[in-house]
C-alpha cells in the first residue's frame, strides 16, 4: 500500500536491507539490496524453480544480474543503443553461414568427424566437459522445456516479458510481438519450464561447480590449437553481448596471430640456410618474428 516518490523508495529500501558482512550467495544479495520480505516474495521461490535450489546455496552472481529498480523503467535493459536483426536470428545466421568457406553439418556429433577434418585452430563452443569425456565428471546445467501457443486476440500480457514467481510451474511467459514490433490480429507466446534434463542451458554457479570446471579449464589451456568460448564451453552464465565480445577478442587474437605467422614466414623464405642472399647471418626471434 505504499506510494512512495523514486527519492522515498530509495530509503525505504535502505530502511529494509539486511547488514550482509560478506556477500556470498544469491540470498546475501538480495536481502542486503532490498529486505527479506521482498526476498522471500518475489526472489526465493523464482530462483528456487529456475535452479532447482534454494538462493542460499547459489553463487552471488545469480542474483546480481537482476537489477533493483526506483523508477518505473519497465525494461530488463537500460543500454543506449538496443535492436532486433531486421529479419530476425535465423535470418541472421543463415546469411553468416552462406558462404562458399563454411559447412553447416547439422545433428552431427564433432567426435565422429574430428579425425577427418584437418584443421589449424579449432573453435568449440559446447561443454567442455563432454570435450574431454567426462574425465572429472559431469559440470551440472539448468535446461528449460518451452510451450509455444498462438492466441486469438491481439495482446496477451502487458508488456514482452512477465515473470511468475510463485506458485506456476513456468518461470516466465514471453509474448514476441512486443519484441518484433509486428501487427497483427493473433499473438503467439512461449511458457518456459525450467528442469534439469534436456539441452545445457545455463550453468549453475556454485563453488564446487567451479572448482570442478577449472579441473578442466587447465586440460582446456594445455590443449594446443583448440579454443573453448561461449556459456558451456568456458562455464559461465553470459548474457549474449559477453559471448560477442569474447567471440570478438578471440578473432582478434588469432587475426594478429595469422599476420605473425606470415611476417616470419616471409623473412624465412629470404633465408638461405642460415644466410641472407647477401651472404649476412639472419637470425629469426621466435617471440614475434622479427628478424635481426
Amino acid at each position: 500500500g505504499l506510494n512512495l516518490t523514486s527519492f522515498e523508495l530509495e530509503d525505504w529500501f535502505e530502511s529494509v536491507a539486511e547488514q550482509v558482512p560478506v556477500i556470498r550467495t544469491s540470498e546475501d544479495v538480495v536481502v542486503s539490496k532490498v529486505g527479506r520480505e521482498l526476498y522471500e516474495k518475489f526472489f526465493r521461490n523464482y530462483t528456487r524453480k529456475q535452479w532447482g535450489m534454494d538462493p542460499s546455496e547459489l553463487d552471488k552472481s545469480v542474483t546480481s544480474r537482476v537489477p533493483t529498480r526506483t523508477n518505473r523503467d519497465n525494461r530488463y535493459f537500460t543500454d543506449t543503443f538496443q535492436a532486433m536483426p531486421q529479419h530476425g536470428y535465423t535470418a541472421m545466421f543463415e546469411k553468416m553461414l552462406a558462404h562458399p568457406n563454411i559447412k553447416v553439418m547439422l545433428n552431427t556429433d564433432y567426435k565422429e568427424i574430428i579425425d577427418l577434418i584437418p584443421f589449424k585452430e579449432m573453435i568449440f563452443t559446447g561443454p567442455v566437459d563432454e570435450y574431454f569425456d567426462y574425465k572429472f565428471g559431469k559440470l551440472p546445467y539448468r535446461s528449460l522445456e518451452f510451450k509455444h501457443e498462438t492466441l486469438n486476440t491481439e495482446t496477451f500480457l502487458p508488456t514482452a516479458v512477465v515473470n511468475y514467481p510463485n506458485e506456476q510451474a513456468y518461470t516466465r511467459v514471453t509474448e514476441f510481438k512486443y519484441l518484433t514490433g509486428q501487427k497483427h490480429a493473433k499473438t503467439s507466446v512461449v511458457y518456459e519450464f525450467p528442469q534439469a534434463d534436456g539441452d545445457p542451458y545455463y550453468p549453475v554457479p556454485r563453488p564446487e561447480n567451479a572448482e570442478l570446471y577449472n579441473k578442466y579449464k587447465k586440460l582446456a589451456d594445455q590443449t594446443p590449437n583448440v579454443h573453448f568460448v561461449g556459456r558451456l564451453a568456458t562455464y559461465k552464465y553470459y548474457n549474449m553481448d559477453q559471448v560477442v565480445a569474447q567471440a570478438l577478442t578471440l578473432y582478434k587474437k588469432l587475426t594478429e596471430k595469422t599476420e605473425e605467422d606470415k611476417s616470419i614466414a616471409e623473412i624465412e623464405k629470404i633465408v638461405v640456410k642460415g644466410k641472407s642472399l647477401n651472404g649476412s647471418t639472419i637470425k629469426i626471434s621466435s617471440n614475434n618474428g622479427t628478424a635481426h
